[in-house]
């Protein structure tokens, strides 16, 4: 009699794991869809990595789109102030390609655009075209560019890093 039993809570407690494998296999495939395309199938763990990375990136995408948004509704105290306002760069690729918006102030421009350029090509992208706008008290620079070879790419987060640095 007890051999029964037994084996019945076996069977219940193999179908209850079954089903949280299923459930948490359904919760990853939903996760490895929101994150970008990735090129070959991850582990759990690599997948995971991914999402906190990406959803880091998009944190700090976030976070300067709303120092850009308050830069240009001018959400500042005087215009004093934004003029000595900290740049606020964003970022943006599709494909191969690259466009790098740069706001800053007037008082604050310690850079040149050739070392924009220069850290652009030193990570595999070529310039291919760069435009600079004066707004008043601020002065906004638009470079696109685009992978050397297409399929190798360029490391964004590197870029971003080596520009704050050179801006900042």
């Amino acid at each position: 009699m007890p051999r029964r039993t037994s084996s019945a809570s076996r069977a219940q407690r193999n179908m209850k794991e079954k089903n949280r494998r299923m459930v948490m296999r359904d919760l990853l495939l939903m996760l490895a869809s929101l994150i970008p395309p990735q090129p070959s199938k991850l582990s759990v763990s690599e997948l995971v990595d991914r999402a906190i990375s990406y959803i880091m990136q998009l944190q700090k995408k976030i976070e300067n789109l709303k120092r850009r948004r308050a830069l240009l509704r001018g959400d500042h105290a005087t215009s004093s102030s934004s003029s000595r306002m900290l740049p606020i760069m964003n970022l943006t690729t599709m494909d191969s390609t690259l466009e790098v918006n740069l706001i800053c102030g007037l008082t604050n421009r310690n850079f040149m655009w050739y070392e924009i350029i220069s850290v652009l090509e030193d990570e595999g992208a070529e310039v291919i075209d760069a435009t600079q706008l004066n707004t008043g008290n601020r002065i906004i620079y638009i470079i696109k560019s685009k992978a050397i070879i297409s399929r190798i790419g360029f490391e964004i987060s590197r870029v971003q890093e080596r520009l704050q640095d050179l801006i900042l």
